[in-house]
């Protein structure tokens, strides 16, 4: 009966072993397989996108050897038994810590770091293709004074737009160091992505530029005068001491006016309330004032050069072309020799807002201002390249922003217009001296 016994004892044991060994086999082979599989989803398994990128690379478990210092086999709790009564399943199998340091250091060896690399003006490269990007659909505003989007992530790509500061873009694809936007007009590019924020920025307020402050007129005194004066050539009577103001009248030579102050700036408070330049008239009637050119007032709104008037000297007769039957040259160019008059509009003389005036209101029918300053505030300007015959031309000899003369453009680089130094109306030479702007009307 012991012999018995012992037998079936040893019998079961052997069973035991002999069944054990093959599931640890495969134990030990799902271990090695689960440490595979693992290995390799570590490259799906995204890192970062912005500046340095880490990547695993999986390997043949076949290929690596996985060292297991030691197994805790566990076989006191046993689970069932088979069929037959002869054998007993495992019911547990433990992994050593020595296992996982194995792992730990496969990872470690098959782990690499790629840092990004800028070019010499500081700018990134980018690391990840065009198709790595991470889709987005964001609202970012740019962060920079100056923003360059150009056609490719390079700093060497073409620039198609420039962004400025607290503009806003949709980011629709993010790279490692740039990012793809969309633009108002739908046209997509990329930016530096360090160069935008996610955060709200208001759109700066510009400071304003303060307004200067004018410098004062110096105060005009009066002091008592009185007297009978005489208008030496043409007089303008204004509304106060200085050409700035409204334009009353104008008095002919010899006509007489009673003045009762003298202003500090050379003016004459008349017996109406109304002012003309001390210069421009005299105590001494016509008749037995001494016959010397006069000085002519300037007038701020038809500032043409001031000249004495003509001599006494008769001056040639002109007859004019006939506008019908002549071109705008041979017309312009038929006044020539006609003397130059301060206001004159005429045949008679003209100063050269008159002659512009009368040429353009005979040959074209067309109304234009006896003022040079209101004539170059009209029409269209034009630049000295696309001149054609019957433009204006507007000077500003005295530099103070103030156009005090006019022209006619005939074509060909020549130009007519009444000269106050040449005394008449003259044909010379276009140039740009003192050009303010040229003027079409027609």
């Amino acid at each position: 009966m012991k012999k018995q016994q012992l037998y079936f004892e040893r019998r079961i044991s052997i069973k035991t072993i002999r069944l054990s060994l093959p599931i640890l086999f495969l134990r030990l082979s799902a271990i090695v397989l689960a440490a595979s599989v693992l290995m390799s989803l570590v490259p799906f398994f995204r890192v970062g996108h912005r500046s340095d990128i880490v990547f695993q690379v999986p390997v043949n478990a076949a290929s690596e050897e996985l060292e297991f210092s030691s197994l805790d086999l566990n076989i006191d709790d046993l689970s069932s038994r088979s069929a037959d009564g002869d054998a007993y399943l495992i019911s547990s199998l433990t992994a050593s810590p020595d296992m996982y340091s194995s792992v730990d250091r496969l990872v470690e060896k098959n782990t690499f770091v790629i840092t990004e690399s800028v070019t010499d003006n500081g700018i990134p490269e980018e690391l990840l293709a065009l198709s790595e990007f991470v889709l987005d659909n964001s609202i970012v505003y740019v962060s920079v004074s100056e923003l360059n989007v150009r056609s490719f992530p390079s700093a060497d790509a073409e620039i198609i737009a420039t962004l400025h500061y607290s503009d806003h873009v949709m980011q629709v694809g993010i790279g490692s160091s740039w990012s793809r936007i969309q633009m108002d007009d739908l046209s997509e590019g990329y930016i530096v992505s360090s160069f935008l924020s996610s955060e709200f920025i208001a759109t700066p307020t510009p400071t304003p530029s303060p307004t200067p402050t004018p410098t004062p007129k110096p105060a005009v005194t009066e002091s008592a005068f009185s007297g009978k004066f005489y208008a030496v050539g043409t007089v303008n009577v204004r509304s106060g001491p200085g050409t700035e103001y409204q334009l009353i009248k104008s008095l002919s030579s010899g006509d007489a006016i009673d003045v009762i102050a003298k202003t500090s700036n050379g003016w004459y408070r008349t017996v109406k309330d109304t002012y003309v330049l001390s210069s421009l008239v005299s105590s001494q009637s016509p008749v037995s004032a001494p016959q010397v050119p006069p000085t002519v007032e300037p007038d701020p709104n038809n500032t043409d050069p001031v000249a004495p008037p003509p001599s006494p000297t008769a001056a040639p007769v002109v007859t004019p072309a006939d506008p019908s039957t002549s071109d705008i040259a041979t017309y312009a160019k038929s006044f020539i020799g006609v003397p130059y008059v301060y206001t004159g509009m005429s045949v008679s003389g003209f100063d050269c807002s008159g002659y512009v005036s009368y040429v353009y209101a005979n040959y074209y029918n067309y109304s234009l201002p006896h003022q040079s300053a209101r004539i170059a505030a009209l029409g269209s300007p034009v630049s000295s390249d696309s001149m054609v015959a019957g433009d204006v031309i507007c000077y500003d000899y005295s530099g103070d922003g103030v156009v005090d003369h006019v022209g006619l453009y005939i074509g060909d680089g020549m130009l007519v217009h009444a000269s106050s130094n040449n005394k008449k109306v003259v044909l010379t030479n276009f140039s740009m001296n003192a050009v303010t702007s040229i003027r079409r009307f027609i």
